[in-house]
């Protein structure tokens, strides 16, 4: 629980309990850290996408993904040093609200190749450079 204010420094978003959504982690000066899960279940929707590398850096470092649904498109880069002594995941979520697929997906690499998918349910995926999300 939150209580009391908290002298903070570090800050790190990811999915910690592999539940399809974004949790956070802080780390407090001469404390302890802190887990904030986000536990919400309204039925919205997920896409996770785990970068990897051939010809760019494997980590995806870099790449800019725009992932489009009826409601619009989303923007997402895969980058490291989030905060302060502190590392997010690389891996990139997008919500889909109650929709169960995104209708496009694009993927710019940091080579300068970019990679076009069609329509993906929502789910995790792996996305090696120049192949087919798995």
């Amino acid at each position: 629980m939150w209580r009391g204010p908290k002298v903070a420094r570090g800050a790190a978003c990811g999915d910690f309990d592999n539940d399809g959504d974004v949790d956070l982690l802080i780390t407090t000066n001469r404390g302890p850290a802190y887990l904030y899960r986000n536990d919400v279940t309204n039925g919205n929707r997920s896409l996770r996408l785990r970068l990897r590398g051939t010809k760019s850096n494997r980590d995806g470092i870099g790449a800019v993904v725009r992932l489009t649904t009826a409601d619009g498109t989303q923007l997402r880069m895969v980058r490291s040093g989030s905060s302060y002594l502190s590392q997010s995941e690389l891996a990139l979520t997008f919500g889909l609200g109650r929709r169960e697929r995104a209708e496009r997906l694009v993927i710019a690499w940091p080579s300068g190749r970019v990679d076009e998918h069609g329509t993906m349910p929502a789910g995790r995926y792996e996305c090696e450079e120049g192949a087919k999300p798995r």
